[in-house]
């Protein structure tokens, strides 16, 4: 079976429209974090859903043969029923019969991380009385407009919210469902960034590890990650491409422990203020490290994690902030 070709044009003409499409949402974006936020109550699983609508709605675009006339109720409705249909999936989860039963049932310190959000969730509100409410107080729309978004009734909207309202609990900092690192891998990582070694970096990663930035880049497999301008490279070197007078400055990389989780914040001080340019978080497999996810064009998740630290925050950009032109 012969291989299909992916060639650079399409490639090009797919990165024109998807940086377009990014720009035009650019007015939303905060408000579709906020809800996002509100939503999952965890900020990492927000920024998830905020990538995953913007994603799936930008797919779908090529499908639809009519006009979207309403963009934030399309882009609202996708992340509701995205984050509806992750809390059935959550639920069945837990419901579903173990293999093996043991002989007595498990404490809650050995249930997963991924069924006590869920159940922790649904016990505060169930979804469509979670959703409901949260589109009436982030967005305050009609109950018409909510018993689209969510395929009811609008007697059934006035109900889930008259019972939300009765029911609904402070849901914030709940526990995502990714393992958390080693403290002292992500250090060691972020010192040998600081030291700017490298071979020393590229030895700490997975052979089959990723470097995913959050809406802008993936790296897949030692080929792409330790490749010539790749974002190990680029973080170390900074565009040694560049004429000094234009290039960055390499950022300050300091380990943290944010709510718990070792991660790293990049600091930058272009304008003569040391401010939070980004946050980057970790996975670990075998002691290595399996994905490096930079969070470098997510503004509204960076400037919330700044409020909560007491950083003055730099940042606002989505996307790259031109079409990458050059072709190896």
């Amino acid at each position: 079976m012969a291989d299909i070709e992916l060639n650079d044009d399409i490639r090009d003409e797919a990165r024109n429209a998807w940086y377009r499409y990014l720009d035009l949402l650019n007015p939303f974006r905060p408000d579709l974090h906020r809800y996002c936020l509100r939503l999952t109550g965890n900020l990492w699983d927000a920024e998830d859903l905020v990538q995953d609508t913007v994603v799936r709605g930008f797919a779908t675009l090529g499908a639809l043969y009519r006009s979207i006339d309403n963009p934030r109720g399309y882009l609202v409705r996708i992340a509701t029923n995205q984050w509806m249909d992750t809390m059935r999936r959550k639920q069945l989860e837990a419901r579903a019969p173990e293999p093996d039963p043991p002989s007595a049932p498990p404490s809650p310190e050995q249930r997963s991380d991924v069924h006590d959000a869920g159940a922790a969730l649904v016990q505060r509100l169930p979804p469509q009385e979670r959703a409901a409410l949260l589109l009436k107080e982030v967005f305050d729309m009609s109950l018409k407009e909510i018993a689209v978004m969510l395929n009811t009734s609008v007697g059934a909207v006035k109900a889930a919210l008259h019972r939300g309202r009765d029911r609904v609990g402070d849901s914030e900092n709940m526990p995502g469902e990714r393992p958390m690192p080693s403290r002292e891998l992500v250090q060691r990582f972020v010192e040998r960034l600081e030291a700017r070694d490298l071979p020393a970096l590229l030895d700490m990663m997975l052979d089959g590890g990723t470097v995913e930035v959050a809406g802008g880049l993936l790296e897949a497999g030692r080929d792409e990650f330790s490749a010539t301008g790749s974002w190990l490279y680029q973080a170390v070197h900074v565009h040694p491409e560049l004429p000094e007078a234009i290039r960055p400055k390499p950022w300050e990389n300091q380990f943290i422990e944010f709510e718990g989780e070792p991660m790293m914040l990049c600091f930058t001080d272009e304008d003569g203020g040391r401010k939070l340019v980004s946050v980057t978080r970790f996975e670990e497999e075998e002691g290595k490290i399996a994905r490096v996810r930079p969070y470098y064009f997510c503004p509204d998740t960076i400037r919330e994690v700044g409020r909560r630290l007491g950083h003055e925050v730099y940042t606002g950009l989505y996307r790259f902030p031109a079409p990458v032109t050059d072709r190896e």
